[in-house]
């Protein structure tokens, strides 16, 4: 049987394509939701600045996750939420957890350095395990004014490599 690993365009369409020769990709479905801002600021009446949420959903089976890949492509600042089962509640339902506060992509908001880097977020760089996860949420931020659509590109998520005692 062959596996898929979806890729999220920056058109904000979905495709898949075989992973067939990464045993470790892990498998998942994108929804991508604009979240509007209003923020206040006296001195620019038009700032706008842009937020986007991108949620990872790996269906009912729970993933360990070990790494996140994509291209960049004019997103400034990533902060990652990730959705599994409360250890704390006696329910056992599912809760979001904050992963990473805030990741910077890139440098100065305003130029293209880093702009359409590639980057890798390892499970390392969290405050919570990515053991046993239901869904990623990434949230995407560009405050400046110069850059009129971002996001990021060829998302990939990698399965969290087991170590074994030899």
């Amino acid at each position: 049987m062959e596996n898929y690993i979806y890729e999220l365009n920056s058109d904000l369409s979905i495709v898949s394509s075989s992973a067939e020769n990464n045993h470790n990709s892990i498998e998942f479905g994108a929804t991508v939701i604009p979240i509007y801002l209003n923020i206040n600021d006296q001195e620019n009446p038009d700032y706008n600045p842009k937020c986007t949420a991108m949620i990872l959903d790996f269906g009912s089976i729970p993933q360990d996750v070990g790494e996140i890949y994509f291209k960049n492509y004019y997103t400034y600042i990533i902060s990652i939420l990730v959705m599994k089962i409360s250890n704390t509640d006696s329910k056992r339902l599912k809760k979001w957890y904050i992963a990473i506060r805030q990741k910077k992509l890139m440098d100065n908001a305003h130029t293209e350095f880093e702009s359409q880097d590639y980057v890798c977020i390892k499970s390392s760089e969290s405050e919570i395990d990515w053991s046993d996860l239901y869904k990623i949420k990434l949230i995407l931020r560009q405050p400046s004014p110069n850059w009129s659509n971002f996001g990021i590109d060829d998302v990939k998520v990698v399965r969290k490599v087991q170590s074994q005692n030899v």
